[in-house]
């Protein structure tokens, strides 16, 4: 999900306008739920620390395997790798390397194809889902200068085959790949300042791309790459990134489509907006940081990811609050050395994946020399319980 994708799913350039932004001191609901102790989620927790660099995940049930995005260094020439990893003890079954860096992922069983996006590089590399072969390299940013346009998000429409990229630049870009059809590309421009996050509804045929300015997030016809319409807090009253109050930096749909979770990267809250109105549902302050929103629609649960770092505080660590998925009220939060990344769900909703960045700042208190990041596996039917007995 967040760079899912993401989602997650986050790329360099959406990390440095994270750090870049300014948190205001927050009396946060997520940082007042009951926090979830490591003795009481022990039995929940499965983990895997042998990989550097990670960032995006997603798993393959009919595969029984969880994919791991990977690049150990932003050094240009630097390999990318996804990772092939049991999906309940994370034990690593193999490995793929690329050509170019890994941060992005999103899969199409249907076809038997797994994305992965370049972000760096401005490009999506194309594998065969079961043998891990490349397929194809889809390059999508222009270059300028030494520098290609980024990459971030990666949404997938198994129906037709249809594959939605974000670029978070300062005018935002939306590419349509249709992958089924020698990969043709649709460039769709002015997408919204910082077109970072991304969510496709395909029962409503619509995809939705947020970031930040005066209309946070934008409506496009999922076919066409028409936009049909945009969503905007009204805090925002001037062009400009200086101007703009909000980085919705990533999004996710409820399990009908009715709601749009986005994490907000400046405030460090959750927005909650109706799908059908566009109008503001209702916020929730989550922490410094906010990254990554998930919704299990099984145990009707949202998860948030906060890194616990802005400019202004460097030295924290993050961790993840757990939201009711009916009131949105905060239920529970687990703190976690390192800033947590990207979440996937996983087991038709029995698990939660989550990416885990160790610090890579030499005066964070934590900051270990060549340490490996870490990939943790949430049982969620376990997790409710450590929460029930708690409360």
């Amino acid at each position: 999900m967040a760079l899912n994708s993401l989602h997650a799913r986050s790329s360099s350039i959406v990390t440095a306008i994270c750090l870049l932004v300014s948190t205001p001191a927050l009396a946060a609901d997520g940082a007042t739920a009951r926090e979830l102790t490591p003795a009481e989620i022990a039995t929940a927790t499965a983990r895997q620390d042998s990989i550097r660099g990670v960032y995006e995940l997603i798993e393959a049930p009919g595969l029984d395997t969880l994919f791991v995005a990977s690049t150990p260094s932003f050094d240009a020439g630097t390999p990318g790798y996804v990772d092939l990893l049991d999906p309940v003890d994370l034990s690593q079954k193999s490995r793929i390397e690329l050509p170019r860096r890994a941060f992005a992922l999103a899969m199409d069983e249907k076809r038997g194809k797994l994305f992965v996006g370049n972000t760096l590089d401005g490009s999506l590399s194309v594998l065969d889902l079961k043998s891990g072969a490349l397929l194809d390299t889809v390059q999508l940013g222009r270059k300028d200068g030494e520098w290609f346009e980024h990459t971030r998000m990666i949404e997938v429409d198994e129906e037709s085959g249809r594959v939605f990229v974000t670029s978070p630049s300062p005018t935002g870009t939306l590419w349509i790949v249709e992958a089924g059809k020698d990969n043709a590309v649709q460039r769709i421009d002015n997408a919204g300042l910082w077109a970072a996050g991304l969510a496709h509804d395909p029962a409503k045929g619509l995809a939705y791309v947020s970031g930040g300015g005066m209309e946070e997030v934008l409506v496009v016809d999922a076919k066409s790459g028409e936009r049909v319409g945009a969503f905007s807090t009204g805090d925002t009253t001037a062009e400009g990134a200086d101007a703009s109050k909000h980085f919705f930096v990533n999004l996710a749909l409820d399990g009908e489509g009715r709601r749009l979770f986005a994490t907000d990267a400046n405030s460090g809250q959750l927005y909650v907006f109706d799908t059908g109105t566009g109008k503001v549902l209702k916020t929730v302050p989550i922490g410094l940081g906010t990254l990554d929103v998930i919704h299990v629609a099984q145990t009707d649960q949202i998860f948030v990811t906060y890194r616990g770092v802005d400019r202004e505080h460097p030295k924290g660590t993050g961790g993840i609050v757990i939201l009711d998925g009916t009131s949105l009220a905060p239920v529970a939060r687990i703190a976690l050395a390192g800033h947590p990344n990207s979440l996937a769900a996983g087991e038709q909703g029995k698990a939660l994946f989550v990416t885990v960045k160790t610090p890579t700042e030499k005066d964070h208190p934590d900051y270990r020399e060549g340490a490996n990041d870490t990939v943790l596996r949430l049982d969620l039917d376990k997790l409710a319980e450590a929460i029930r007995q708690q409360g």
